[in-house]
């Protein structure tokens, strides 16, 4: 109050009110002419725009930006002017409940100036652009401040603004370059802001040749081992790079990409991983990795990964050049770094597999790596054995099914195996080669002494065989030891029949010690087993049947191998027949192994033929049954996380496992591409199937399924289509029954929070009910089919006989013909005969010629008994032709008619079908209404209860706020009556001076 008292003085001795005093401040700024009486004005209303900030700005906005515009050479004037508008235009942080309204106000306040400072008619933007070639630090500072606090406002237009301006975004750029390393820093946040989603933007600060500012800028600061003004260049690097391909070509064209390695060396004495059997690494004191540190390194492997997206058109051209610049050995090193944070490792190890994913030339070169590695001892230090160099390939596949370092969390550890999953199938991706070179190396691990180096001395293969079966150990310590170990086997076998037939030949057991050699996959099917009898973790058994699929699909002689053992249907059937206690998603592909054992058993010398088989799949597990069990795990939401993504994507960069990971890529692309096969194969008898073993001329497929559309963007869990899943419940009764069982769990208990829930014993009536008449629907289709099928015999029988009458027809043609020609020769011997009576009668003839004439008319009699014999053969013919075709007419009439009854018989079953099934459905959905409406009765209930708590507790907050105002209100009488008592004793000490002070009114 002081404040406005010393400017009440102005008007007059009575004070005035805030607003007056804003007021009359804002009109000398508008209408003094000495720059001092201005200045002081501005600095005035500096002081008060924080708290007076609504008034302020309603009062002198437009003043100060036309002082702004007029008088911009007084650098104090121009300072105290930014700063007011500055002031004006920053949200103001709430600072707790009890300022919410007020903070909300500010925020409107601040927006709307905002507002006016950009629609002003003298375009003070430009003005604004100009101040900051402005040589005064403090204009520079404040202009570049006020440009950050409107783009957070009104960004959108404000880059317009910019755009408009011929030199707007050089000079935004030129901050960079300016020596003072505030404004240079401030000028990096605009543009950050700025170039997040603004192409034009981007391409125009790109091309002011921004890329080398900014990576002298992190250069100059320390690197990736720099402060935060490293991550803020790396990630204004980043939106320049990001959505922006000619940007990108750019950089790439520029020598951008070659710049990139030294950004990945974390230490001056660091070099590349050895290459092509190069010496051991030179070993260097371990980095302190600070979260800064991992902060500038996470950015930057997310800029490679960015330049080499799949599927992009210069992704080709930016693999050669990042493969050209070197840049492979120090991600690697990187990768390999222990002491490195997981994430860093995990985006490192992405970051090598998109580079050498479908470039034949990169993974030549990655397959020629070798990095040597000393061998370490049981107390951790160096043995004294030579170290021995190993392809990288190997160190990677040891990362993904390796034993954790102790003092990483399994949880964190996760993301290097997945990101170590995806580099080898980047690696072995569209490289057939590169898979049977890893194919080779698979062997027993009782070939490999593995009691003192289990690892270090196995070979890739060796590895992954001897974590699989020794999933007790590896799944106590890491159950995803075992997961990855099962997908990067699947990644080898997977669409490579050299490959599996090498992994064929694989036996486990030492015949030595009395033990029985077991092949590989039996050997597989049988630790399968054991992980069900003693309830270790799903996801081992669920790994186990994957690899075991992704091994037999297309393979008969695998399969004939997996039937030499008869335990191994036994153990499928029980799984699939399991009712209670078992898991749901092992169920699933059990029945889809089973399914896929019934379609490829081609081979000829089987143990177990498909007659054989055909009655345990008819019978024994029931077709419906096993098509419901894999309806059910295709609708999963464990299976539908899975669809599309590649190995490893769906890991978490900052580490933590989601909890929805059970099925690998391999697997969901091989059961999206079977599906459709199988489904058709296990409907069809042994000999059926055995006519066409493709069984690809039938309908099927994963209609409405999100994940077999083939298109993916980002990463993400795909789900069911409203569409499709309308077409996949019109598609078949088998897929009704999946879908309701799929309505009946979400309504039976497995989510409470849904509901009330219905009685068990009523969704097991009702699916019977829908059992029992699928099966008359069925039956009725069956016939339905027979009658189409009968039809279509009879159209090929009538195929038939036009065929042959249009041959008849041809013969009678040609009979015809050769009849007109021996009548045209009797013709012309019959004019030869008259022509020589006539000459016999007007001269005399030799006896020859009368011979002659008598043998002439001797062979025309012949040639007439021939055409009377012809044309009675013709009419013969002819009748006979009309009563065939008579006889057909009313065989295609009679079938036509039984095909016409047949299909009405089939749609009158239909009917009542669909009839049925309708009362059902409404039935249910009725019920379920019925308890929707008393959840949302309750929740009304609750939100009232919610409603009264919030009342309550406002209560509360008024009257501590009335307390608070009480205790306020008691310090500023105390603090009040002080300054009284003080002014007394100031004015009796003057009048002790002899000063004349006069007595106020409560002293008199």
């Amino acid at each position: 109050m002081d404040f406005f008292k010393r400017y009440g003085s102005i008007g007059g001795s009575q004070q005035q009110s805030a607003s007056e005093t804003i007021q009359r401040l804002a009109d000398r700024v508008e209408t003094s002419t000495l720059l001092e009486d201005k200045r002081a004005a501005v600095l005035s209303l500096k002081g008060l725009s924080r708290e007076f900030r609504k008034d302020v700005g309603e009062a002198s906005l437009p003043a100060l930006l036309k002082v702004l515009k007029e008088d911009s050479e007084d650098q104090n004037l121009l300072k105290a002017i930014l700063e007011t508008l500055t002031n004006l235009c920053t949200r103001e942080a709430s600072r707790g409940a009890s300022h919410a309204v007020g903070a909300s106000t500010s925020s409107d306040a601040s927006a709307q100036f905002s507002q006016t400072i950009l629609d002003d008619s003298d375009d003070i933007i430009s003005t604004l652009l100009e101040l900051l070639g402005d040589a005064d630090f403090y204009v520079r500072y404040y202009t570049v401040q006020l440009l950050g606090t409107l783009h957070t406002h009104l960004g959108e237009e404000l880059q317009k603004r910019v755009l408009v301006s011929p030199t707007g975004v050089g000079r935004l750029v030129d901050l960079l370059s300016d020596q003072r390393d505030i404004i240079r820093n401030e000028g990096i946040q605009l543009l950050i802001a700025m170039t997040e989603d603004n192409a034009d933007i981007q391409k125009i600060v790109a091309f002011e040749n921004a890329f080398d500012h900014l990576l002298g800028i992190a250069d100059e600061e320390g690197g990736v081992c720099g402060n935060i003004i490293v991550q803020d260049c790396l990630q204004l690097l980043h939106n320049l790079l990001n959505y922006n391909v000619s940007n990108q070509n750019f950089f790439r064209e520029t020598s951008g990409v070659q710049r990139l390695p030294n950004l990945l060396i974390t230490d001056p004495s660091q070099t590349a991983a050895g290459r092509n059997g190069a010496p051991p690494l030179p070993e260097s004191e371990d980095i302190e990795w600070t979260t800064q540190h991992a902060r500038n390194m996470l950015v930057v492997l997310d800029i490679i990964r960015m330049l080499i997206q799949p599927e992009k058109t210069n992704t080709m051209s930016n693999q050669t050049a990042m493969q050209q610049c070197g840049i492979i050995p120090p991600l690697l090193q990187l990768a390999l770094a222990y002491e490195a944070p997981s994430s860093v490792r995990s985006q490192a190890l992405y970051a090598i597999g998109d580079i050498i994913r479908s470039h034949q030339a990169n993974q030549g070169l990655f397959q020629r790596i070798l990095i040597s590695a000393a061998p370490m001892d049981d107390d951790g230090e160096d043995a004294d054995t030579k170290a021995i160099p190993e392809p990288a390939i190997v160190i990677v596949i040891r990362l993904s099914v390796g034993k954790k370092p102790a003092e990483v969390p399994v949880n964190e550890y996760y993301i290097v195996r997945a990101a170590s999953a995806y580099l080898v199938q980047a690696y072995v991706g569209s490289n057939p080669d590169a898979q049977l070179a890893l194919a080779a190396t698979l062997a027993s691990p009782g070939d490999v002494d593995t009691a003192s180096e289990p690892e270090m001395h196995q070979s890739a293969g060796s590895l992954i065989v001897s974590v699989l079966l020794d999933w007790r150990e590896a799944g106590s310590e890491d159950v995803w030891r075992v997961w990855y170990a099962s997908l990067l086997l699947s990644i080898i076998l997977c669409d490579h029949v050299q490959c599996k037939e090498q992994a064929l030949k694989i036996s486990i057991g030492d015949e030595s010690k009395g033990e029985e050699p077991l092949p590989l996959l039996n050997e597989l099917m049988s630790q399968a087993r054991q992980t069900t009898q003693e309830g270790t973790d799903s996801r081992i058994c669920i790994a186990m049947f994957t690899l075991i699929c992704v091994w037999l699909a297309g393979f008969p002689q695998g399969v004939a191998t997996f039937l030499d053992e008869s335990s191994n249907v036994s153990f499928l059937v029980e799984q699939i027949s399991g009712s209670s206690g078992t898991n749901a998603l092992i169920q699933g592909v059990a029945a889809f192994l089973f399914g896929l054992i019934y379609q490829f058993d081609l081979e000829l010398e089987t143990p177990m033929s498909r007659e054989a088989l055909y009655p345990i799949l008819s019978k024994r597990v029931g077709t419906d049954q096993l098509l419901v069990r894999v309806q059910r795990l295709r609708d999963s939401k464990e299976f539908q996380y899975a669809v599309g993504l590649a190995a490893g994507t769906h890991s978490n960069t900052y580490g933590g496992i989601p909890g929805e990971i059970y099925f690998d890529n391999v697997f969901t692309d091989l059961f999206k591409k079977h599906y459709e096969s199988f489904r058709a194969a296990v409907r069809l008898g042994p000999n059926e199937a055995l006519a066409n073993p493709n069984y690809m001329y039938l309908q099927g497929g994963m209609v409405g399924y999100a994940g077999s559309t083939g298109t993916h963007s980002a990463p993400g869990t795909p789900k069911l289509t409203t569409a499709g899943t309308a077409a996949s419940r019109s598609e078949s009764p088998a897929i009704q029954e999946a879908s309701i069982s799929a309505e009946g769990e979400t309504t039976t208990g497995l989510h409470p929070e849904n509901g009330p829930s219905i009685s068990k014993e009523d969704y097991d009536m009702v699916m019977e009910q829908l059992a029992q008449t699928e099966g008359n629907v069925r039956a009725l289709e069956d016939r339905v089919k027979t009658a189409e099928q009968q039809a279509a015999d009879m159209e090929n029988k009538m195929k038939q006989v036009k065929e042959e009458l249009s041959e008849e027809k041809g013969l009678h043609k040609k009979t015809q013909s050769e009849i007109k020609a021996k009548a045209k020769d009797a013709n012309r011997l019959r004019e030869r005969l008259d022509e020589l009576q006539k000459k016999q009668t007007t001269e005399s003839v030799t006896v020859a010629e009368s011979e002659d004439a008598l043998g002439n008319t001797a062979r025309v009699a012949e040639l007439e008994s021939q055409l009377a014999e012809l044309n009675l053969k013709s009419e013969e013919q002819e009748a006979s032709w009309n009563e065939q075709r008579e006889e057909f007419r009313k065989k295609l009439a009679n079938a036509e008619k039984q095909v016409i009854k047949a299909a009405a018989s089939g749609r009158s079953g239909n009917k009542k079908k669909e009839q049925q099934h309708t009362a059902t459905v409404q039935s249910l959905k009725e019920e379920i209404r019925s308890k929707d409406e008393q959840i949302s009765k309750l929740n009304q209930t609750i939100k009232e209860l919610e409603g009264k708590v919030k009342d309550i507790a406002i209560v509360d907050e008024l009257r501590r706020k009335i307390a608070q105002a009480e205790n306020d209100q008691e310090d500023l009488m105390a603090y009040m009556t002080e300054q009284e008592t003080l002014t007394k004793t100031y004015k009796a000490k003057l009048r002790g001076y002899g000063e004349d002070i006069p007595s106020s009114d409560e002293e008199e």
